[in-house]
């Protein structure tokens, strides 16, 4: 497998270097430092996944993720960056981005990425990323209910895709659904087809953003304070403190 690496930080390229041979058995790693050599590549020799930061110098991942879809249309990008603010998730979702990972991903969050791009299934995001987005849209200005969220009956979806696009924000693949549901996977994916419609998005991204401005999205637990410590008993002796006969 060959796997196209742009980052502009050496020594941060060669970290990721060793990372992908390891998440990935087998894999050639090219590396770029910039968007226009990044292109060049490219245009010498195919690959079969690209991992692009968000920030390099002059050309921008951005942009270069809209050009490697004009020219490259097959080849899945990875965005594998620090930053995780929603405008930049959103663009390179919207833009066709395969997956958005954060630099502090674990070595299995990027080896299931990459394997979920190679197979056209969907795409993998970085939990904080999905947090940030998901933040972002409620509290942007939608039309809603009393209760602040968007009803599911005013895109007049039935229950049945009401309870498939519940389960597509939570994050679940289109395999996954049809198993909670006892349906096949064709028959999600025609149900998507009609949701997305519905909704008037374009993928699975948009769709799961619409989904919490419904109020269907997953809702993240509270944080809850450390229980306070245990005092003292008396004499100063801590609790699980032993004596010595």
């Amino acid at each position: 497998m060959k796997i196209l690496l742009v980052d502009d930080h050496t020594l941060v390229r060669n970290g990721l270097v060793q990372l992908i041979k390891i998440c990935v058995e087998g894999a050639e790693v090219t590396e770029a430092g910039s968007a226009e050599e990044a292109v060049e590549v490219l245009t010498r020799e195919p690959h079969d996944v690209a991992l692009v930061d968000i920030r390099l110098p002059g050309q921008s991942g951005l942009e270069l993720l809209q050009e490697v879809r004009r020219t490259w249309p097959k080849l899945p990008v990875i965005m594998l960056t620090n930053y995780d603010h929603p405008e930049y998730v959103k663009s390179a979702m919207a833009a066709g981005a395969a997956g958005y990972l954060l630099k502090d991903s674990t070595p299995a969050d990027l080896s299931q990425a990459i394997t979920v791009a190679l197979s056209g299934a969907g795409n993998v995001m970085s939990a904080r990323a999905i947090s940030n987005l998901f933040d972002e849209t409620r509290s942007a200005e939608l039309p809603s209910d009393a209760n602040g969220h968007r009803p599911a009956n005013e895109a007049r979806l039935t229950r049945r895709e009401t309870e498939i696009l519940e389960l597509l924000a939570a994050g679940h693949s289109n395999r996954e659904i049809s198993k909670r549901l006892f349906l096949s996977e064709k028959t999600v994916k025609a149900h998507l087809a009609t949701v997305f419609r519905k909704l008037g998005v374009n993928n699975r991204t948009q769709a799961a953003m619409m989904a919490v401005s419904m109020g269907l999205g997953p809702i993240m637990p509270p944080t809850m304070p450390p229980p306070p410590p245990p005092p003292p008993t008396p004499g100063g002796e801590k609790p699980g403190d032993r004596r010595l006969a």
